[in-house]
């Protein structure tokens, strides 16, 4: 069992600050350099903004601020934008299945700092991903035991092809960032923290709730279940403060239901054409896309995330290293939640995918671990040329999100 010495473990922490402190700011550095040039080179009289002149965020007026933050608004930044300056509202019930903790960070650092919304976005996002990767270094420091490896989870997790996300005005950075600490404290066994982590990860993104089981794994195995009788309520003690992201699920709920907005399951079916199956059901309905559809998933992004999360989860059960059953329950588990949440083809009733997966998926940090683990050991040049294949992923992704392409 890992010691428990403190709520940080009596560890250092200074190296991992400055991987995760460092390599946050370079890919922040990067893609603000190589976004706006892209727009710059290959628009053609797209708008820079990317969004219905109705949405109700403010406008950007400098062209040097739709350089630099025009190209992020995309997608669901401009769901999150609206929640932050607009808050929860009956009239908007769209952007409402989204959780709180990102448009409150967003709202903190507007408060804090000088500038926009856009600006305040950005800084947060990064320093959620610099908390991310700090976590992520500690997290495979200790858990794992290879400070090698640790130093390579970090790199490869900033190389990853759609690892922009992590920079964006989403709850991608912030949700990693809880997963992790819910994970690294849970691997101490220090239960209040690990649950305050898993309550913030809950308001990040509904999903969160899932960390309950997973936390609750590292529980059970402290007692073997010959022993689960006369240690049932020690387990229930140290258990009690789990229930917190449960808590904090079913209180967003309420609270969504009390200020006069549709459950969640009317809101995703009505305004952002999704539904919510088991997962079984979920993953057959991805497959079945696939099957029908070979064309479009030789091309489509989300497939690609799909099939290879799922190989590489089979993988983990190839290395000792890797072969842990919270790592699994949780790889495996969120997988499958994601395969879950089933896309209609905007404004129809035919069922398709799970439409984002590919970006879901950049949380199931087992992997990316099991790819830096793979890719280190790897000769240099086959190590080098893998190395370059992600960076040139990155900015080819990233470039097609400056046009307002590419994956959602």
């Amino acid at each position: 069992m890992v010691r428990t010495t403190g709520l940080f473990g009596g560890h250092r922490w200074s190296q991992a600050i400055q991987w995760g402190v460092c390599t946050a700011l370079l890919h922040r550095l990067l893609l603000t350099l190589w976004m706006p040039l892209v727009w710059i080179v290959g628009n053609t009289g797209l708008s820079p903004t990317f969004h219905d002149a109705a949405d109700p965020i403010l406008p950007l007026s400098s062209n040097a601020e739709k350089l630099i933050f025009g190209v992020w608004r995309r997608w669901d930044a401009i769901h999150y934008f609206n929640l932050t300056l607009n808050g929860y509202r009956m009239s908007d019930p769209g952007p409402t299945v989204f959780g709180a903790l990102t448009p409150l960070g967003f709202r903190l650092f507007d408060t804090l700092l000088p500038g926009g919304v856009d600006l305040a976005a950005m800084v947060f996002s990064t320093a959620a991903f610099a908390l991310a990767l700090t976590f992520l270094y500690r997290l495979v420091e200790t858990y794992y035991d290879d400070a090698s490896l640790a130093r390579w989870s970090v790199v490869i997790t900033a190389l990853l092809p759609l690892s922009y996300y992590f920079a964006a005005p989403m709850s991608e950075s912030i949700y990693l960032a809880m997963i992790l600490a819910t994970f690294f404290f849970a691997t101490r066994r220090q239960w209040w923290a690990a649950a305050i982590a898993g309550i913030l990860a809950t308001l990040a993104r509904s999903q969160g709730v899932l960390m309950v089981a997973i936390v609750g794994l590292f529980l059970l195995q402290d007692h073997p279940v010959r022993t689960w009788p006369r240690s049932l309520p020690a387990m229930i003690g140290r258990g009690l403060p789990l229930t917190g992201g449960l808590v904090a699920f079913v209180g967003f709920e309420l609270w969504r239901v009390n200020i006069g907005l549709p459950p969640l399951q009317e809101t995703y079916r009505h305004f952002s054409y999704v539904y919510v199956t088991n997962p079984i059901d979920g993953l057959l309905t991805n497959l079945s896309w696939a099957v029908h559809n070979p064309t479009d998933t030789l091309t489509n992004v989300d497939m690609w995330a799909l099939f290879i999360s799922l190989g590489l989860a089979l993988a983990m059960l190839r290395f000792p290293k890797h072969r842990r059953l919270p790592l699994i329950a949780f790889t495996c588990g969120y997988a499958l939640l994601f395969t879950g949440k089933i896309n209609y083809l905007w404004g129809t009733d035919t069922v398709i995918y799970t439409q984002s997966y590919a970006r879901y998926a950049l949380s199931l940090f087992p992997l990316t671990v099991l790819v830096a683990d793979r890719i280190r050991h790897l000769p240099q040049i086959p190590r080098l040329l893998c190395i370059a294949l992600l960076l040139l992923a990155v900015l080819f992704f990233s470039g097609l999100h400056a046009l307002g392409f590419g994956p959602a």
